[in-house]
């Protein structure tokens, strides 16, 4: 019973402890975030006085943006995406990777703690939501009940403003100083002037200047030379009913004009709300999850009509999902995203073909990648069981390429993130300082009261360094890398997609495979013209896609083989693909 009782009151004490410490952990951890974010916060607001200069060979550009919230919580980190004219661009991730944050940063619904936006050349921070010619598709159809088809189209079209050529009695246009356009370029040209008196060490002087005597340049023309007047007015009519019909026509909605949205369907929902952004003649459109309220047979019709729609417009447009099936369908290129970090951007194919990563592996694809734990020695890789394969030479060199640059590139990706990391420097000064008075004292009690002190810090600093997970990440990773020796068997994950593993008698490629393997399957889920056949391999689940031009069954044997061309292999340790 004493032992008992005792037991119960040391895990008390040990439940406690770890409470203490993670309170510590996260106090550390809120006050770097209010740091980052003050810091973001004051960047930003001192960049937004400088000229920015738009990338010529993007017609959207976003530049090292990030998004934190008022709870210090960042969303979205350094995201950096340059889209050309037309082109089609999926975000694709997990709920909760930041990838409608971004799109809403975009359209204007968010607003961005630092970072810079250019749409068409135009500097869009803080350009209005309704000054950005954008048209955006919702999940949610966003339809108004009480109005019709034709009515919810229209309705953007009706309470927008467009600017038209103010023209005289004779029809000539009318022509002013503009003096909206100066007032605006004399507060820019205060703001550079003052970045010059007050230089930050990141400041490209001889660009600012560059900027100021261009601004000067500007104002002296617009002062002397008067331009063409332009006033906002609303769309005629006629103009408006055109541009729905239009629309109708190309959505194949015309003969539901007049009926209110309880008398469509979800398909007919969606239709209409993407009528609703066609009408805008938009330069883009942003796209967050319009599929997902549709079935599955709906999703696949209302998919290929996206696709006709983006090439008969040509629009640009930008697309959330979290669907990989519509992003490898859609898109001109994918941009898959996890806990806020950009994973990989690349064609489908490119995505599919060559994953940065384990985790861009098993989320593009259907079913995903197979991995496995596996030994690699001497162009060999065994598996938990005993089964060898052996591989090219090429794998042979791709894995010491990989183990002789990771730890370089990780070491450089610690020394910036040692050097920003602020709290840290901060403690580590106080424990000298203290040290140096500790030295110094001849008092007792003050030596005891610094020494007290000093142990209070160097704790602190402990829980300081602990908060910071991608640090503590990157050094265990590297002292994992430490350990591995090419020359001697080393443990790395193998991956094989599905589709690359083939029966015997049917193998669908000219490239080198390995040896069969006699598997029995444990389930076969038929999918009309082929199996999804799970079978036990080596200690785990291996999933491949066999034609079902004979029955499957479960418990009747296999003999399978693997495409060599097509395996993977990551690294263990930092979960990057190797080759």
């Amino acid at each position: 019973m004493q032992t008992k009782n005792k037991d119960i009151k040391k895990d008390k004490i040990e439940k406690r402890k770890a409470e203490r410490e993670n309170k510590e952990r996260n106090k550390q951890l809120d006050k770097r975030r209010t740091r980052v974010y003050d810091e973001m916060v004051a960047f930003q607001k001192r960049n937004a006085k400088k000229v920015k200069h738009a990338p010529k060979d993007a017609y959207i550009s976003l530049r090292h943006i990030n998004k934190i919230y008022d709870n210090k919580v960042q969303a979205v980190f350094d995201f950096n995406l340059d889209i050309k004219q037309h082109e089609f661009i999926v975000f694709v991730g997990p709920s909760g990777c930041g990838k409608s944050t971004t799109l809403r940063m975009i359209a204007g619904l968010e607003d961005i703690t630092a970072g810079d936006l250019f749409i068409d050349q135009t500097y869009a921070n803080d350009l209005h939501p309704k000054d950005r010619d954008i048209a955006m598709v919702f999940q949610s159809y966003a339809l108004y009940p009480h109005m019709t088809v034709s009515g919810n189209m229209a309705f953007g079209l009706k309470i927008r403003k467009i600017p038209v050529l103010k023209v005289d009695k004779k029809g000539e246009p009318v022509l002013a100083i503009n003096k909206k356009l100066i007032k605006k370029l004399n507060i820019q040209l205060r703001d550079l002037q003052k970045c010059i008196q007050h230089p930050a060490k990141d400041d490209d002087i001889d660009q600012i200047n560059h900027d100021i005597e261009e601004i000067k340049g500007q104002i002296e023309y617009l002062e002397k030379t008067p331009v063409e007047v332009y006033q906002y007015r609303h769309m005629d009519k006629e103009q408006i009913a055109k541009r729905v019909k239009e629309a109708a026509k190309i959505l194949q909605i015309e003969e539901y004009l007049d009926r209110k949205p309880k008398a469509l369907s979800g398909g007919q929902c969606q239709r209409v709300a993407l009528g609703r952004a066609i009408v805008r003649n938009a330069k883009v459109f942003l796209m967050d999850e319009p599929l997902s309220n549709l079935d599955a047979k709906l999703r696949v019709a209302m998919r290929s009509e996206i696709i006709k729609l983006h090439q008969s417009l040509k629009a640009t447009t930008i697309y959330v999902t979290h669907d990989q099936t519509e992003a490898m369908t859609m898109a001109s290129r994918i941009v898959v995203m996890n806990k806020g970090f950009i994973q990989q951007i690349g064609t489908p194919i490119e995505i599919y073909n060559h994953p940065a990563n384990m985790f861009v592996a098993t989320f593009i694809g259907s079913p995903a990648m197979n991995l496995f734990n596996v030994t690699y020695d001497n162009n060999t890789i065994s598996f938990a069981k005993g089964a060898k394969i052996t591989l090219t030479d090429d794998f042979a060199k791709a894995i010491k390429e990989f183990y002789q640059e990771e730890p370089k590139r990780l070491k450089e990706e610690l020394d910036k993130l040692e050097e920003a990391f602020i709290e840290k420097k901060q403690y580590l000064n106080t424990i000298d300082s203290l040290k140096e008075k500790i030295d110094k004292a001849t008092d007792n009690k003050e030596i005891q009261r610094l020494r007290s002190r000093l142990s209070q810090v160097q704790e602190e600093l402990k829980y300081c360094e602990e908060s910071n997970h991608r640090i503590q990440d990157i050094k265990t990773s590297l002292e994992e890398l430490k350990k591995v020796d090419v020359t001697k068997p080393i443990d790395v994950v193998f991956g094989i997609r599905p589709e690359d593993i083939y029966q015997k008698g049917r193998v669908l490629t000219d490239e080198a495979i390995s040896q069969e393997f006699n598997l029995t399957v444990s389930v076969a889920e038929l999918l009309g013209h082929e199996y999804f056949v799970h079978s036990d391999f080596e200690g785990g689940e291996l999933v491949s896609k066999i034609h079902a031009k004979t029955i499957v069954s479960s418990g009747d044997q296999l003999q399978l083989v693997f495409d060599i061309s097509k395996m993977h292999i990551f690294d263990s340790i930092t979960q990057k693909r190797i080759k």
